[in-house]
């Protein structure tokens, strides 16, 4: 259950994110500590959020109508060097079965992604204020997970991949095809 509940942070995280190497085709991937390294919502920045995301970082209206756009304040903890491109693969949750997709980490990939969620549980637990991790895919936030600083206070270490929520199942075969570059 330990194993399943790492799975389901680290996917969620823990709310989307394939190859090692460079651009194979695929669009870009990142993972970004959300309140460190991504600046507020508003008409100017490099990332955006909006449809058929239901929530936005720093947005409090459900399923947003427009798009939102974000700067980037520092480089991500992650990029598309960190997983196995090849590895995304659609899925359900299995404790709420909704859609998901599963991206396999790199051995880098799964330290990196252990510093990150660590620092991300860390600050937050100072802040006494859950931390997010930012999944960037292109230039989409497509899922921003946050780190419960009392379940994980070290973050998430050793894990093999990352669950990314989809809106829905539509979205979720989307994704896999840009990460994969099909």
């Amino acid at each position: 259950m330990l194993r399943n509940m790492k799975g389901v942070l680290a996917g969620l995280l823990l709310l989307l994110c394939a190859g090692c190497g460079g651009d194979d085709g695929g669009e870009r991937f990142a993972l970004y500590h959300l309140e460190a390294a991504i600046g507020p919502p508003g008409e100017e920045g490099e990332l955006q959020c909006g449809p058929p995301r239901a929530v936005c970082p720093g947005i409090l209206e459900e399923s947003p109508t427009r798009v939102f756009r974000y700067p980037v304040l520092a480089k991500p903890a992650l990029t598309t060097e960190d997983i196995d491109r090849s590895s995304a693969r659609r899925a359900a949750d299995r404790s709420t079965g909704t859609a998901v997709v599963l991206v396999d980490l790199t051995t880098e990939g799964t330290a990196a992604f252990a510093r990150l969620t660590k620092e991300a549980a860390r600050v937050g637990g100072r802040d006494q204020a859950w931390h997010h991790v930012a999944v960037v895919v292109d230039d989409e936030i497509v899922a921003f997970p946050q780190i419960d600083f009392d379940v994980y206070p070290d973050g998430i270490p050793d894990s093999p991949e990352v669950q990314i929520a989809a809106a829905n199942d539509a979205d979720a075969r989307d994704l896999v095809q840009r990460l994969r570059g099909d």
